[in-house]
């Protein structure tokens, strides 16, 4: 079979129905349309909700209150600085006495804390563990004592 005989029969065939209408092409691009246009709603939707929330999270920033700075005025009586230079933070002081009394109490607590499990371990007798624990619950009381009483000093 060649050509011309290829295109007679599909001219021969004519009468039969096509399988797609102009309208089903029609309605299918519609549906794209709208699908395409949804799409970029829901994106410039979500794009705005993101720059709302951003600025919302913004204004509602606790602004940094700063103490003003009175400008002392030198011996030669020249004027102040115009731009306030920003302060540095100051490094938290901590009270040494404090932190070595109560490091020096917590390194015994853990040392009973191991030597506990060790003798857990190796099942020592009831007794001893008794006293094991009975030392470390009065260093966990004198711990909890020294820091109320440095809370209270320091205030």
């Amino acid at each position: 079979m060649n050509l011309q005989d290829g295109l007679r029969n599909l001219a021969a065939h004519q009468d039969a129905p096509a399988p797609w209408t102009f309208e089903m092409f029609e309605q299918r691009r519609v549906r794209a349309v709208a699908r395409r246009r949804a799409a970029l709603w829901g994106s410039t939707l979500s794009v705005a909700a993101l720059a709302i929330v951003g600025c919302i999270a913004l204004v509602t920033q606790p602004q940094i209150v700063r103490a003003p700075v009175l400008a002392a005025s030198d011996s030669t009586g020249a004027a102040p600085e115009t731009e306030i230079e920003p302060r540095l933070e100051q490094p938290a002081l901590v009270d040494m006495s404090q932190f070595d009394v109560t490091s020096e109490l917590q390194d015994h607590i853990a040392l009973l804390d191991a030597e506990l499990s060790a003798a857990r371990v190796q099942q020592l007798p009831r007794e001893q563990l008794r006293r094991m624990e009975s030392a470390r619950e009065q260093m966990n009381q004198s711990l909890q004592r020294v820091s109320y009483a440095h809370a209270l000093s320091n205030l």
